[in-house]
């Protein structure tokens, strides 16, 4: 079949061949092309507005400085203009290669997926990674003024063992005033006033739709699962349960859809509970689907998951028994800190925790929520304390002397430390400091002190 396509990038042919359709659904068929670069979307004739040629051809406007972005975002670069001499409406997409891209469906649909990819050698470190992809795709996209308004696990593309994320399908977008809403979403990750039809899609329902994702990314459930039946009639019962009845499965009073096994290890037919996070993402859980699950101006901007997400990666910790990473759970007495996979506690050596301070002015420092977890051998990088990505500048290393039975810090530049006398001491490069339990250190813009410094002493319970 022979596709005629119109487009501003020179890169795609004004006419090629499809294989397909490939795959068929309620808005239209979808076919590869023969060179193996293209998806094609073409849409059913009934029922199409009479207006989408023109909705799509803004769609295509607003994609053509994309820049990096385009890497993340699969945005329509050709409208259809006929196939095999038909005139069709349609739009086309660069391909994104299978594999080793897989819908993020596959890996995250329930705990099976999460142990079938551990099976072979992914990680939870991993699905954190792809978190964070998402949160960074979708806050970029919200960046232009855009919203997305089906967002889901089936329209996202995951490079497992990279962590990497493309998004798909944007022939939809909505923007106020110049691109209407055109799709409704997918019921379990639409936001509760659109199932009720007192709202149409927006950033404010993208971010309940964000907020599902991102759990579901991370503990491989719906957080608002109904588990209560509350009609007869199948569609009446899923319209309540997602829409007037939503209710986040964890909800502190009320218990009815709360899963059974809950909060025991993964690896022993548990339910992974939101309380192993760190507690930045344990506040915006509790953000979205509290506060904000029925209220869409307290639901987190897609920017403040991506910020929450970066700093979470410095909070893992990695089981001696079964290998996976998770957030280290600090906040806990010592003797329930066990890794939520398998179970086991966590052993000796215990990692260093570390709360950071920002500078405000000359000797003035607020407080942050961010914690750094430290173990033998990690290394303090910039980007950790700035949240700068590109900020890769080694500022030290941790060691575990056990002889000792001490963590020490070797800085690779001067920074300052606090005695115990009050007074600030410089530290020269490459002299060992000990941690100990309260030490402040100035380094960077930032101001360190040492919540735990690892020793049993030093710790809760």
């Amino acid at each position: 079949m022979r596709v005629t396509a119109v487009s501003p990038f020179s890169f795609v042919p004004k006419r090629f061949e499809v294989e397909g359709p490939v795959f068929v659904g309620g808005e239209g068929e979808v076919y590869f092309s023969r060179c193996g670069n293209f998806v094609v979307k073409v849409y059913h004739d009934q029922a199409l507005p009479q207006e989408k040629g023109a909705l799509l051809q803004r769609v295509l406007e607003l994609g053509k400085n994309l820049g990096e972005e385009a890497n993340f975002l699969c945005w329509p670069v050709a409208l259809v203009q006929e196939l095999d001499g038909w005139r069709r409406i349609g739009v086309v997409t660069k391909r994104v290669p299978r594999p080793p891209f897989r819908e993020l469906v596959d890996y995250i649909f329930s705990p099976r997926e999460f142990k079938e990819a551990v099976e072979k050698g992914a990680n939870w470190l991993n699905y954190l990674q792809i978190a964070h992809s998402i949160a960074r795709i979708v806050a970029a996209l919200h960046g232009k003024g855009c919203a997305h308004a089906d967002l889901h696990f089936s329209n996202f593309l995951v490079d497992i063992t990279k962590g990497l994320a493309v998004l798909i399908d944007l022939d939809g977008l909505v923007v106020p005033g110049f691109l209407p809403p055109q799709v409704a979403g997918m019921m379990p990750f639409m936001a509760p006033e659109v199932v009720l039809r007192n709202a149409t899609p927006s950033q404010k329902t993208d971010r309940h739709s964000l907020a599902v994702l991102l759990f579901h990314t991370l503990l491989f459930r719906n957080p608002l699962q109904p588990l209560v039946c509350y009609a007869e009639d199948p569609e009446e019962d899923e319209r309540l349960g997602w829409g007037k009845m939503a209710l986040f499965s964890e909800h502190p009073c009320d218990f009815r859809h709360r899963p059974k096994r809950l909060g025991i290890p993964l690896f022993r037919r548990g339910v992974l509970s939101y309380r192993i996070l760190p507690p930045s993402l344990q506040e915006l859980v509790e953000q979205s689907f509290l506060d904000g699950l029925f209220v869409p101006e307290r639901r987190p901007l897609a920017r403040e998951w991506e910020r929450a997400l970066f700093f979470s990666f410095f909070e893992l910790w990695r089981c001696n028994r079964c290998a996976q990473y998770f957030p280290y759970p600090y906040w806990l007495p010592l003797l329930l800190r066990r890794c939520p996979f398998c179970g086991s506690l966590v052993r000796l050596p215990y990692p260093v925790v570390i709360r950071v301070f920002e500078r405000k002015s000359e000797g003035v420092y607020s407080a942050t929520k961010r914690r750094l977890v430290l173990g033998h051998g990690f290394l303090l990088v910039e980007k950790m304390l700035s949240g700068q990505k590109d900020a890769q500048e080694i500022l030290g290393e941790v060691q575990w002397r056990e002889e000792e039975g001490r963590y020490i810090f070797l800085g690779r530049r001067k920074f300052r430390v606090l005695t115990p006398s009050g007074e600030w001491h410089t530290k020269e490069r490459g002299e060992p400091t000990v941690f100990y339990s309260r030490l402040l250190l100035e380094i960077d813009g930032f101001l360190l002190e040492v919540e735990e410094d690892g020793c049993r002493g030093s710790l809760s319970g």
